[in-house]
């Protein structure tokens, strides 16, 4: 079986997405590929192997027959835009934020309910190789008992526009951490810092975040303890360290295949891994093939946004207490 997908919103990340189902195309998983974006000038420069471009994606959804539309418009667009694809029937993947508010995200859900399209967001980390691979062992116990995780991730790009440093970089291991951890996700935060120039600031205005929380888990097993630390503007790093009773995992998720597993004492060795794809493409394949994994993932939209929203509230009142003090 073959699908059909368009993309709404050929921006940077926009462009990563077409770039993938062009390569989904060429390997005869997907069969059409269209675009749409509301600057005719931005579609003159897309690759060529697309079926069709279309500056209104109205116009785009009445001419065409799909299987999925990914949303790739800024986020304060989200909610509107994908309650009104969702409302035709279709199945929509929103880059993350689904929405820029809860009662956005619960919208977005309720319209798939009652309209029978399936709702996925963006959040790739699932999908990436080294992190299922990491699932995988966590599970089989080769770490012995789960102890910390510390997630970093630092981008050199600037501050985005209307976007504030949890929702920007720390969402991603919100939603991942438990998956990966096998735990409820219902975090205990011990402590937030929310930084500007290593200065305490508001929410707002921060490029910098840490938070140290803590995963429960059923029975008398030990808690997890998390290490947050997230910030734009610095040397790009994207880490995830794994720390177990016996040994460790670590992963620069900017690479698909590049886990390790060992201790400082003893050293790492690669962790050998199959059929290891980016996950964009792997997000597609999972969604287009409807399979469990992405089916999970669609279930959990609600708690990462209730999850997301707590821990904003709790960055302000951090700021409440320290800055301009």
């Amino acid at each position: 079986m073959t699908y059909t997908v368009g993309v709404v919103g050929c921006g940077r990340w926009g462009l990563a997405h077409i770039r993938t189902l062009l390569k989904l195309k060429d390997s005869g998983f997907v069969d059409e590929v269209y675009a749409c974006d509301i600057d005719a000038k931005r579609l003159k420069e897309l690759p060529d192997g697309l079926d069709g471009c279309f500056t209104a994606w109205t116009e785009m959804c009445d001419s065409v027959s799909f299987d999925l539309i990914a949303l790739v418009t800024p986020n304060t667009t989200h909610a509107s835009l994908g309650k009104a694809i969702l409302s035709r029937g279709l199945n929509v993947l929103i880059e993350k934020p689904l929405a820029t508010s809860l009662e956005g995200v619960k919208e977005l859900i309720q319209q798939a309910d009652v309209s029978n399209g399936t709702l996925h967001s963006g959040y790739l980390l699932r999908y990436h190789s080294g992190i299922l691979a990491a699932k995988e062992i966590i599970e089989q116990g080769q770490i012995g008992l789960l102890k910390s995780i510390r997630y970093v991730k630092y981008s050199s790009r600037n501050k985005i526009p209307l976007t504030n440093v949890i929702d920007g970089l720390a969402s991603h291991a919100l939603d991942t951490v438990p998956f990966l951890a096998g735990v409820p996700p219902k975090p205990f935060f011990n402590n937030i810092t929310v930084l500007n120039q290593q200065k305490p600031t508001h929410l707002a205005n921060a490029d910098e975040c840490s938070l140290n929380i803590q995963y429960s888990r059923p029975g008398n097993a030990a808690d997890v303890t998390v290490e947050i630390k997230v910030g734009w503007g610095q040397n790009d790093r994207s880490l995830i360290t794994v720390e177990g009773s016996r040994n460790c995992l670590r992963l620069d998720f900017r690479r698909a295949n590049s886990l390790e597993i060992g201790s400082l004492g003893d050293g790492f060795k690669p962790v050998s891994m199959t059929d290891i794809k980016p996950p964009l493409q792997f997000q597609y394949e999972q969604i287009l093939s409807q399979s469990e994994h992405s089916i999970s993932h669609s279930q959990s939209h609600l708690q990462t946004a209730e999850i997301l929203r707590i821990t904003m509230l709790r960055a302000e009142n951090w700021c409440e207490k320290y800055v301009d003090n």
